[in-house]
């Protein structure tokens, strides 16, 4: 007599033929087969599947392999599964969404929360990317339409060290990549994205507004589109605060900027502004306005500090052209 034990993804099947096979190294063919064996590797707390499927480039991702994987068992163990509910899975190319349910409970409390989890195909395999989080069951996070989202171009790509070309038309092709830019930098989690960085060579940038709370917290406001933008009046006043990039995942240094900037730039509605930005919109638009001259803001810090960071940058390139992330 042959024991049945049912795979903990709901799919129905046997645990041997569903979610063993990628437990023990075979390639999801899709997205949603990797968002099904993350959530049983959840619930049969097998934290090294966790980080092995976890994007280079994740905002989870931690170098500091041990205390990941601790805090991935804490979580398991605390956690009651009760099931995994599909609310929408949408797939184009090298990029794929799932919205689900989780149903758990922990120390007895209802703890059910829904994410709609990005994924990103590295050569034959899929990484999860990021996610947007809500609690409960929350249907709303699931949009309708195509996938808008945009590869983006890691540290080693090419594009990141070419000088962008002028925009000379505000077309209808443009203003949808401004949307899908917008949509991927929301989904990564940025506070900016430059064209280059998903892989188009133009002079146009996209910002979040920063805003610093009475808490000295930072939220983000509306966005503002630069189209061929031109910095000038650089304040003779620096500060020095530290700077990320979702072309370089993991790595963040504190960069010298000038505290103010005027910007003069064109708006998707075709309208020529020029205004003065002072802070951290004075620090993220220098940090934009480089990525359309090849420049990144590691090239910004000391020669020492660029040195030592050389071997960190290396790998890096290499896991996510190798499509790894171990």
């Amino acid at each position: 007599m042959k024991l049945i034990h049912p795979c903990p993804c709901g799919s129905e099947q046997e645990y041997d033929v569903c979610c063993r096979p990628f437990h023990r190294g075979a390639a999801p063919e899709n997205a949603l087969l990797l968002m099904r064996s993350r959530y049983s590797a959840y619930v049969l707390n097998l934290p090294e599947y966790i980080v092995a499927t976890t994007h280079p480039a994740s905002p989870q991702y931690s170098d500091d392999k041990f205390t990941w994987k601790r805090s991935i068992s804490r979580f398991s163990r605390g956690s009651s599964f009760l099931r995994l509910d599909i609310l929408d899975f949408k797939e184009q190319d090298t990029l794929a969404t799932v919205t689900f349910t989780v149903h758990l409970s922990q120390r007895g409390q209802d703890a059910t929360f829904t994410e709609k989890s990005h994924f990103e195909k590295l050569g034959p395999r899929w990484f999860y990317r990021s996610g947007q989080l809500m609690q409960g069951k929350a249907p709303n996070l699931v949009t309708t339409g195509q996938l808008r989202l945009l590869p983006l171009a890691y540290y080693g790509d090419a594009v990141l060290k070419e000088k962008a070309a002028p925009i000379v038309e505000i077309t209808s092709d443009l203003k949808k990549l401004v949307e899908e830019m917008i949509e991927t930098m929301d989904a990564c989690e940025g506070i900016g994205l430059a064209a280059p960085q998903v892989h188009h060579s133009l002079r146009l940038f996209v910002m979040r507004k920063p805003m610093e709370t009475d808490s000295d917290r930072m939220e983000l406001g509306e966005v503002n589109v630069f189209i061929n933008p031109k910095l000038s009046q650089f304040s003779e006043e620096t500060w020095e605060a530290p700077e990320g990039c979702l072309s370089i995942p993991t790595f963040r240094a504190a960069v010298k900027r000038p505290k103010e900037v005027t910007v003069e730039y064109t708006s998707l509605d075709g309208k020529t502004h020029k205004e003065r930005f002072i802070g951290w919109e004075a620090k993220v638009i220098f940090h934009e306005n480089d990525h359309l001259d090849g420049i990144l803001f590691t090239d910004r810090l000391e020669l020492k500090q660029q040195e030592r960071l050389k071997p960190f940058l290396q790998n890096l390139a290499k896991r996510i052209h190798d499509g790894r992330a171990l």
